[in-house]
């Protein structure tokens, strides 16, 4: 009966130790998506990654001293990265206020060119 108690033991720390690193690992999400005007010049691709909470406290680390972020540094991090998110939504509005624009633009030189084509 002892036996089968150490047995179970050890086989229960064997599977622990073995499933510790499958918990620990962390899941990303990444999504790309590519849309292109009618302008072949013109194109906007925007990256959006997520990462599972779930991730190991070594991901959230500073890389120069390997010691854990504090919360003053995490909280300056997403402020970054909103402002960094904030200016590239801003970027891609401007790309495609500027897309459609060239696209009007060649909508009015072609109708010119045609008015003033010889029928």
């Amino acid at each position: 009966m002892k036996s089968t108690k150490q047995f179970a033991a050890v086989l229960g720390s064997i599977i622990l130790g073995l499933s510790l690193p499958v918990l620990a690992q962390s899941t990303t999400q990444s999504t790309t998506t590519t849309t292109q005007d009618s302008q072949p010049a013109v194109s906007q691709t925007t990256t959006t990654t997520t990462q599972d909470s779930a991730a190991p406290a070594a991901m959230a680390q500073d890389s120069d001293t390997n010691a854990p972020m504090t919360k003053r540094e995490m909280k300056c991090q997403r402020k970054a990265q909103k402002q960094d998110e904030k200016s590239a939504r801003e970027d891609a509005k401007a790309q495609k206020e500027d897309a459609k624009s060239l696209k009007h633009q060649d909508k009015a030189t072609d109708a010119e060119e045609k008015a003033n084509s010889p029928q």
